[in-house]
């Protein structure tokens, strides 16, 4: 319960490790049905942590204006434009008197050259050093993997002893709710006999008064004809 007692604040309405009114006769269709009730109040189309959580005026990709358009063309509906592949292609000018179209296509073929032999001297460091690099990165890898796996146990761990200490105190509160119940019933049910002997008695004490009442008639009216006796006798003498 130490879990409970440091939140104060949090409401807790549900013992789910000591209810068992889930396993009653129709009960988890009724849970289904508002479950199912209160999925058809979310908003359409829109996750429930978006819709909780997104800010309505967050500006995407502000920082990376390529990003930005790209990001407003999807938006748009609009196709990906596609890639300008003509620079890479060798062909000699459609008219080979115009000395500024050869001067651009042999910088061209300047440019192309220059990028086959950055490819070639690229290929000559991945020959002489790739493997060693790709054992390295592998190595690195490996290691970033174990460190993920240990965080992995580590975080399983605690969620497992979380779930014990819940029910550890749910089973525990769930004990104590019902050793409560069974004393408020008996309570009520103590309550209830007193109600009913005091309704004995009140029935019992005004039949004493109605005796009592009787009574005091009948000792008036015998007192009554005594009088009267002892009025006859005197008159008699």
């Amino acid at each position: 319960m130490d879990s409970i007692n440091e939140h104060p604040d949090v409401l807790i309405d549900s013992l789910p490790y000591f209810d068992q009114e889930i396993d009653y006769e129709g009960m988890r269709a009724k849970v289904d049905k508002l479950v199912e009730q209160e999925m058809k109040k979310r908003p359409v189309g829109v996750k429930r942590d978006q819709a909780l959580n997104f800010p309505a005026n967050f500006e995407f990709f502000k920082d990376s204006p390529i990003l930005a358009t790209e990001y407003q063309r999807v938006q748009l509906g609009k196709p990906i434009v596609e890639m300008d592949i003509n620079r890479y292609k060798l062909a000699e000018p459609d008219n080979k008197e115009d000395q500024e179209a050869w001067e651009k296509a042999v910088d061209n073929s300047k440019a192309q050259l220059q990028h086959q032999n950055l490819r070639m001297f690229n290929l000559e460091l991945l020959q002489k050093y790739g493997a060693n690099a790709w054992r390295l990165h592998n190595y690195q890898l490996e290691n970033e993997l174990q460190q993920y796996q240990k965080t992995l146990e580590e975080y399983k761990q605690n969620i497992l002893d979380l779930n014990k200490q819940r029910k550890a105190e749910q089973l525990q509160t769930g004990n104590k709710i019902e050793a409560l119940n069974n004393k408020w019933t008996e309570m009520i049910g103590q309550t209830l006999q007193v109600e009913v002997a005091c309704a004995s008695l009140e029935v019992e004490v005004q039949q004493l008064k109605l005796y009592e009442k009787q009574l005091r008639a009948s000792l008036g009216a015998n007192n009554g004809e005594q009088v009267s006796e002892n009025e006859n006798d005197q008159k008699e003498d």
